[in-house]
């Protein structure tokens, strides 16, 4: 479905996915705002923050195509998204119109995690980490053999904790010639990074990269995150070779502009970089960035995309920003409390359900399976993150096993 509005007189500017906050801010800019996603994503929110909208689903050539045929009756200045699930579609369609933007093939590596450790040699900087595509069975062993147990296997393509397993013994490593077997060519060998994990938040703006925050981060069960803290709680010696590890690692990918998320283990040799995503933080990190630093990335993005000058820090700033997640036991949830008590509680932000009463809970394997957040804020790091734990401690989600029966209750992940 398209909804067309009169030929735009102003630039127009396609976003593709996403909330508001990024529509609004291109038009407070005077752009022509056309929203690019499937129908069921298009609020009323969304129908009051943009000019058009481009519905419709469909593979990521469907999206492509359709817009660059639509550029033709709206010639779009500028292509952008702050998901994740559309980087590689934009960066496509920028390309394809030879608009402004970051490289194809930057965006592409970003996307596949095997490019992108070709980029970043461990040869060539000791920030970058040993790995290997895993195209058969016999390259498990051989991958363990010259790097030696643990080792992380995941998807070269994912995002979101989704898919990670660890190998620690000679069961997993068998389990993951398995893995490999039935999936040859997809799954990307890693060496395990022992040390705390962080990710850094950068905006790249006329070839320089800038450090809006650090943030500590926490993880569970299948190293699924369950919390992060802004700022992350370094020293300055610490804090300046992940912002180095950063910044050379971008130059190496060929980052140009925009915000990026790079994910970095701080181990006794120093900083290895783990990922980079050409978007900002997913799990709310852009919002713990703006409590802390006044900047709202996707003010800075509308601004870069309309040629402005960047805004400067605004509002009210904490010290420290905390967000922590939920979890509870796989089965039937069948009662849920405490998220108004959470809400109210000092320095509480925002607390955010994510399970009710009839939803399955699944085993922790991914960001999906959490059932809720609470953010907090505080002077310091340790205050805010204690905060944010406290409140969620009076959350209460009671589960029971699933009943065997044909009849399985709706889950959130089809909601």
């Amino acid at each position: 479905m398209t909804a067309l509005a009169p030929t735009p007189t102003a630039p127009a500017v396609l976003v593709l996915g996403g909330g508001t906050r990024l529509p609004k801010a291109l038009r407070d800019h005077g752009l022509h705002v056309v929203y690019g996603g499937a129908p069921a994503e298009f609020t009323p929110s969304h129908h009051d923050s943009c000019d058009e909208a481009l519905l419709l689903t469909g593979d990521e050539d469907t999206w492509v195509r359709r817009a660059v045929a639509l550029h033709r009756q709206v010639p779009f200045a500028r292509v952008v998204t702050v998901r994740e699930r559309f980087l590689t579609a934009a960066a496509r369609i920028t390309h394809a119109l030879g608009l402004e933007g970051n490289p194809l093939d930057t965006v592409l590596m970003l996307k596949d995690k095997s490019a992108m450790r070709e980029a970043f040699d461990p040869e060539q900087d000791e920030s970058a980490v040993r790995a290997r595509v895993m195209d058969t069975p016999d390259d498990v062993d051989a991958f363990v053999a010259r790097v030696g147990l643990p080792v992380v296997l995941k998807p070269r393509d994912g995002s979101g904790s989704e898919g990670i397993a660890v190998l620690r013994d000679a069961e997993d490593v068998a389990a993951a010639r398995h893995r490999v077997a039935a999936r040859p060519g997809v799954l990307l060998a890693e060496e395990f990074l022992a040390g705390p994990e962080f990710s850094v938040e950068t905006f790249t703006h006329g070839g320089h990269h800038r450090l809006l925050a650090v943030t500590e981060k926490f993880t569970g069960d299948n190293a699924v995150e369950i919390g992060h803290v802004v700022p992350a709680r370094v020293g300055a010696g610490d804090r300046a070779a992940l912002e180095g590890a950063t910044r050379r690692f971008l130059d190496a990918v060929g980052l140009t502009e925009g915000p990026a998320h790079t994910e970095v283990i701080l181990t006794p040799r120093g900083p290895r970089i783990v990922e980079s995503h050409n978007r900002p933080g997913g799990d709310g990190i852009v919002d713990l960035v703006r409590h802390v630093t006044g900047l709202d990335i996707r003010d800075l993005l509308a601004a870069q995309i309309a040629g402005a000058p960047l805004p400067e820090a605004a509002g009210e700033r904490a010290g420290a920003a905390a967000t922590w997640f939920l979890t509870a036991a796989p089965g039937l949830a069948t009662a849920v409390s405490g998220w108004e008590e959470a809400a109210g509680r000092p320095g509480v932000v925002a607390a955010l359900p994510g399970t009710r009463p009839g939803d399955t809970v699944t085993e922790l394997r991914g960001s999906d399976d959490r059932c809720g957040s609470v953010t907090a804020v505080a002077a310091t790091a340790d205050d805010a993150l204690d905060r944010a734990r406290g409140a969620l401690a009076l959350v209460s989600v009671r589960t029971e096993p699933v009943p065997a029966h044909p009849h399985v209750p709706e889950s959130r992940a089809t909601r």
